[in-house]
């Protein structure tokens, strides 16, 4: 049994350093994907007709093409017109811009998901469309839209698996290099699998929470 575990035993913080790379990638993309997703919510909900039309072809567009196409397209087609990211940011900028997609129609839904009264309340006490969206609106929706951002969240860490094919090393690709390097696939793999496991599922708990926090209403 020793021996058979004994290139995970060898190998066990690599893999750890990996997954620290992939919860490092997801937490930055998460905050600029968060941030555009709030905007292009507010874009569909408050723009003009054009603004509007112009935020649906993006989600549209972004929603109808594989991220893996995407992260392609910026690792081998940016550089041919003299745009040169980082990997790392490359592939940061690809998941925010993606998941930004998915986030404005969670952030829409929780928007309008409020009753009418609310706007009519915050209007009769004198206040602007900013100061109702930042004290009424805001806190109520976000609320609405934690479990499915949650959700998002999840999709944004198992999706960072894929940035191995362009080359940047995370969780996966590291489980690749021990693999190759031991010729230990199955203990390597199922090993990377538990901490994949482990994160999502802990996000997960943290949805469903956020869950029963919105259904009862504290």
């Amino acid at each position: 049994m020793m021996k058979t575990f004994a290139p995970l035993l060898h190998s066990y913080w690599y893999l750890f350093r990996g997954a620290g790379m992939t919860l490092l990638m997801a937490g930055t993309a998460v905050i600029p994907a968060t941030l555009l997703g709030v905007l292009l919510a507010l874009a569909q909900i408050f723009g003009r007709r054009a603004t509007r039309s112009a935020v649906l072809f993006y989600i549209l567009l972004l929603r109808g093409i594989p991220l893996l196409v995407l992260l392609t397209f910026v690792y081998y087609l940016l550089p041919l017109t003299g745009i040169d990211l980082p990997p790392f940011w490359g592939v940061v900028l690809v998941l925010a811009c993606y998941y930004a997609a998915f986030m404005s129609e969670a952030f829409r839904a929780g928007i309008q998901a409020l009753p009418q009264a609310q706007w009519d309340a915050a209007r009769s006490l004198g206040m602007s469309r900013g100061q109702m969206l930042r004290i009424v609106i805001f806190p109520q929706a976000l609320r609405l839209a934690a479990p499915p951002f949650i959700n998002l969240c999840v999709n944004l860490v198992k999706a960072t698996s894929l940035v191995s094919i362009v080359g940047l090393w995370e969780l996966t690709m590291a489980s690749r290099e021990v693999v190759e390097r031991t010729l230990a696939p199955f203990q390597i793999f199922i090993t990377a699998a538990a901490i994949y496991f482990v994160i999502c599922y802990s996000l997960a708990l943290y949805g469903k929470y956020l869950e029963r926090r919105a259904l009862t209403g504290h």
